[in-house]
């Protein structure tokens, strides 16, 4: 529903991108810990290959981070139990590149294109238990045609696996050599260490997913005593604190 509502508001030039500097690999982070759960469930590895080189985009990170989780949720549901999922990272000229590959069902070479295409659903897919409703993949590519770039679908056919290139341009002055000093500001919205405790489990998931598409890092506690012992070894920069919580309240 969420993937539709966006496509619908990119149709009437309501979606606005909220563009930053960014770095790709803390976006890419966030879309693996986004489709972990997925991979989990099947037993399946995503393996992560690094740029050799810091690249920084001019993004909208959580609309990116949605493009790859996007793609790395079609390599796990279309793969086999136990498989490998790789998503790399290189710089090549101006632009970003990021892949993600799989070895799973593959995509016959005349349905290269129209996997993209609204509601799409490929014949030998349409069975697959968590096939959804063919929409990912449109908002993918909406999305990154958005920021400028491009993405293409590639496979040798079914039952070769397939792979999806995301081509992005890297803005001029993160080409640059030397950057301006960081304000500091700007150095306080960087990466956080945060601890969220509440009793309340879907709450405190949530809250911690949206503070990891953010771009912080976080850990959870459902009591007191839990958020005692794991500020203790977690060492946050923040807590997101409930009052009212068994065992020891937020008060104590």
């Amino acid at each position: 529903v969420d993937d539709l509502l966006d496509l619908s508001r990119i149709s009437h030039d309501k979606l606005e991108l909220r563009r930053q500097h960014v770095d790709l690999m803390t976006i890419i982070n966030q879309a693996i810990e986004t489709s972990h759960p997925l991979a989990d469930r099947e037993r399946q590895t995503i393996t992560l290959v690094r740029p050799n080189e810091r690249i920084e985009l001019d993004a909208d990170s959580i609309r990116l981070a949605q493009v790859f989780s996007n793609l790395l949720n079609n390599a796990c549901k279309f793969s086999a139990a136990g498989s490998e999922i790789v998503i790399s990272a290189v710089c090549e000229g101006t632009d970003a590149v990021v892949t993600v590959q799989d070895d799973g069902m593959g995509i016959p070479p005349e349905n290269l294109e129209q996997v993209f295409e609204m509601f799409t659903q490929l014949g030998q897919l349409v069975d697959r238990p968590h096939g959804g409703l063919g929409i990912g993949l449109s908002l993918a590519r909406r999305l990154v045609e958005m920021h400028g770039g491009s993405i293409t679908a590639h496979s040798r056919g079914t039952g070769h696996g397939s792979r999806f290139v995301v081509r992005l341009p890297i803005p001029l002055a993160s080409q640059a050599p030397a950057a301006p000093p960081v304000p500091i500001d700007a150095a306080i919205a960087g990466p956080t260490r945060i601890l969220v405790v509440d009793d309340n489990i879907d709450s405190a998931m949530t809250l911690a997913m949206l503070v990891r598409l953010n771009g912080h890092d976080a850990v959870l506690a459902h009591d007191g005593l839990q958020a005692c012992e794991r500020s203790e070894s977690y060492s946050p920069d923040v807590i997101l604190l409930d009052i009212g919580l068994p065992k020891m309240n937020g008060h104590d």
